[in-house]
């Protein structure tokens, strides 16, 4: 380690910590949506007319609407007709992804690779949870793809920080994104307003025995895509055996096993590949 990275790492470890890491706070039209979809009298066409005023954000529901997740015989052309497919319920959450995606994306500088890495790994850890969803009863899709891409939501203010360090090697910017997303992700959640269960997955991020209620729950469901994605890149070294995963064990109280869960995966690949292709730059 670098003397500018043990300096970069405590200063961000106080940062953190005082709360005084700059956060980039939620976008306008993401406000409005979230403001309209609480009002009990909204309806998919008031709710079009918040989305409209974003032409991105329109495409993209058009996009998921016309996915593998809401696949219909004919496709979807109009707005109100997506909201309405999607369901209003998950509107927020579809708006989030866009949301995280565009600031991603649009995020310029010397680790941008460091920062499309995090993106992907969310993308693919998102297309995961969703197919495991499918197969186990009171999962929403949308829901547990959005809490999944949330856990890498950290890397955005870290990298935004690290900007300001050109003298930093690629890897100790990777290692200091590593050490300081879960509670960079924390603390962004939090300003955004997302709620407690968002924040219960922010905090089981590579934390394999976190357990936030005692039934399998979203944040269980992630830790079990998150060690499918590890075994998908042979990264197996870097996990506990599925016996010492807490996730796994409130999988088993359902009577389903990891196995059985690695067959589910096996079996959906194209809808995996399909979704990541939806969500990835």
């Amino acid at each position: 380690m670098t003397e500018l990275k043990k300096q970069i790492s405590a200063s961000l470890r106080k940062d953190l910590e005082a709360g005084e890491l700059i956060l980039p706070s939620l976008p306008e039209v993401a406000m409005k949506i979230q403001e309209e979809v609480k009002k009990k009298s909204s309806t998919a066409h008031s709710i079009a007319k918040v989305i409209m005023l974003d032409p991105g954000l329109t495409a993209h529901f058009l996009k998921v609407a016309n996915s593998p997740l809401y696949r219909t015989q004919n496709s979807v052309q109009g707005l109100p007709e997506a909201i309405g497919l999607i369901g209003i319920n998950s509107v927020l959450n579809m708006a989030l992804t866009y949301t995280m995606r565009t600031m991603f994306v649009n995020t310029e500088g010397p680790w941008k690779k460091v920062l499309i890495h995090q993106w992907n790994e969310a993308t693919e850890l998102a297309a995961i949870v969703a197919v495991l969803a499918d197969y186990l009863p009171n999962f929403n899709s949308d829901h547990m793809m959005v809490a999944a891409m949330l856990q890498n939501i950290g890397a955005l203010p870290l990298i935004n920080h690290l900007q300001h360090f050109p003298g930093l090697e690629q890897e100790e910017v990777e290692t200091l994104v590593e050490e300081n997303a879960t509670k960079a992700g924390l603390a962004l959640v939090k300003l955004w307003g997302l709620g407690k269960s968002f924040e219960d997955v922010i905090k089981a991020r590579h934390d394999w025995m976190y357990e936030s209620t005692p039934e399998l729950d979203t944040t269980d469901l992630i830790t079990i895509a998150r060690y499918h994605y590890m075994k998908d890149k042979q990264r197996l070294e870097d996990c506990p055996p599925t016996s010492e995963i807490a996730a796994f064990r409130h999988l088993e109280e359902l009577d389903f096993t990891a196995e059985m869960s690695m067959q589910w995966i096996d079996s959906a690949r194209e809808k995996i590949r399909a979704i990541k292709r939806m969500l990835c730059m």
